[in-house]
């Protein structure tokens, strides 16, 4: 069977159309209905860069007894956010992508019955109109007293939707896989 380029003409309009939607696949009906990107919550940690990010390592840090706002933690982020950890074993590396529920799932197996702190020691944002990327060095313990067991990299990017901030991706590496700490300083 011969196509010619009329025919074609729909098809093409309708593939275009099936690959320019975006996906909606594991959104709420909330969220669906909802004029803001980020979701229908407005926690006050979202309001600007400088609070988001220490509400961050607030919710992942504690000690093992403690509760974790998790709740607090989706609301922080798009509702399709993906969280990249890389782990290290020796020299080779393996990245691994999560949900953020995914991400809470993992944190529980991880840290069960262990304090964990995570605090960040330095940053950079770039930010440019409703989009911002932070690198952002942080420093793990077992307690607040406690000398680093582990320093790293989270990299934040983030979306202004009109109303507040949400992260839509973070990755981080650590010294675990034997690299030099970069200076943030500008």
């Amino acid at each position: 069977m011969r196509l010619n380029v009329i025919q074609l003409k729909p098809l093409l309009w309708a593939t275009s159309l099936v690959f320019s939607v975006p996906s909606i696949a594991g959104q709420s009906e909330q969220q669906l209905q909802s004029p803001y990107f980020c979701g229908p919550d407005n926690p006050p940690q979202a309001q600007n860069l400088a609070t988001i990010i220490p509400a961050l390592y607030e919710v992942v840090s504690g000690r093992a007894d403690e509760p974790k706002d998790w709740a607090l933690l989706k609301q922080l982020h798009k509702s399709d956010a993906i969280i990249t950890p890389v782990f290290h074993q020796g020299r080779q590396s393996q990245a691994s992508v999560y949900d953020v529920d995914g991400f809470i799932a993992l944190n529980k197996r991880f840290f069960q019955g262990e304090d964990f702190f995570e605090t960040e020691v330095a940053s950079r944002v770039f930010q440019y109109g409703h989009m911002a990327t932070i690198l952002s060095l942080y420093e793990s313990r077992k307690s607040p007293e406690a000398a680093p067991y582990s320093k790293g990299i989270n990299s934040f990017q983030l979306l202004n939707d009109g109303r507040r901030w949400c992260v839509i991706s973070v990755t981080w590496d650590s010294d675990k896989g034997q690299h030099r700490q970069p200076s943030l300083v500008p």
